[in-house]
């Protein structure tokens, strides 16, 4: 099996982990939101509920992803990817709706943390905590080894995840040790309206990236300068550029130079000197496929 289908199958099991995790871990969150009053353990049934689908929808694009290309999709699924994270990205804002419907009902109305449910709240919030800090850690590491906007979305995912529980827990001890307390029936919606602002940045972060990748935005400003260096270093070996586009899919770049070159080169050497362009950019920028095209004018735009 070679590199890039190892790096899908790696993916690929990475996310089906997720997803069985989050399965379980959301039993006992719902028999807690049952026999407690606590407003985040309520909100964090109906986000987790949410983030289920969205490590579902993100598993199904990934399966897709991985069989590349084929006669009808010439450039593979890779928009599959950034379809996915935009999904969690929407899947994020409507638990923040939740949850800020939720904290003006908790603000307006209330109530003291009591019941058992408060007791397996806190318990299985911690638990869940080390479990989605130790998927956040998976996940930043496979992002880091292969660029994924599945990936990513679970990265941050999971980064709010352990967030959200870590608070929860510190929000649900807090408001049942100091329950007997006016103001500790505060701290459950003061707490998820705090935590709600970080779901807030996780989905802006998400939404702005995957519509990036959708809509075919070019690269980064510092790859785009890696190109340039590299055409620099081939300044003899073409007459003039008329123009760079690139753009990413998925995980895969797409580069595409036109270039013109002496009229009075031999084919063989425009060729010679288009294959070690070629090499020189696909050896600092990962996972792109470059092609240049030999013309005498800009191409018209597309």
């Amino acid at each position: 099996m070679g590199e890039q289908g190892w790096t899908f199958k790696q993916k690929e099991k990475a996310i089906l982990v997720s997803l069985i995790i989050g399965i379980v871990l959301l039993i006992p969150n719902i028999v807690a939101a049952l026999t407690s009053n606590s407003l985040i353990m309520l909100t964090d049934v109906f986000q987790g509920a949410s983030e289920i689908l969205a490590i579902f929808f993100a598993y199904i694009a990934i399966r897709k992803v991985s069989k590349g290309t084929n006669l009808v999709y010439n450039y593979g699924y890779g928009k599959m990817e950034a379809f996915s994270s935009l999904l969690i990205a929407v899947v994020i804002g409507i638990s923040l709706i939740v949850i800020l419907t939720s904290v003006v009902h908790g603000i307006l109305k209330p109530e003291k943390l009591a019941g058992v449910g408060v007791l397996i709240g806190i318990g299985f919030n911690s638990i869940g905590f080390l479990v989605n800090f130790w998927q956040w850690l998976k996940f930043r590491k496979i992002a880091k080894a292969a660029f994924s906007p599945i990936i990513e979305g679970q990265r941050d995912l999971y980064r709010s995840k352990f967030i959200m529980d870590l608070g929860a827990s510190l929000t649900l001890t807090g408001g049942f040790v100091l329950g007997n307390v006016s103001f500790a029936h505060f701290i459950d919606p003061v707490g998820a309206l705090v935590l709600s602002g970080f779901l807030l940045y996780s989905a802006y972060t998400l939404f702005s990236t995957s519509m990036d990748n959708l809509m075919d935005r070019t690269l980064e400003e510092s790859l785009q300068t890696e190109i340039l260096k590299v055409l620099g270093q081939h300044f003899n070996d073409y007459r003039n550029i008329h123009d760079i586009r690139s753009r990413r899919s998925g995980a895969d770049i797409f580069i595409e130079l036109y270039l013109e070159f002496d009229d009075h080169s031999k084919m063989a050497q425009v060729m010679n000197n288009i294959q070690q362009i070629t090499i020189d950019i696909k050896e600092i920028i990962r996972n792109c496929h470059v092609n240049v095209i030999p013309c005498r004018e800009k191409p018209a735009q597309k």
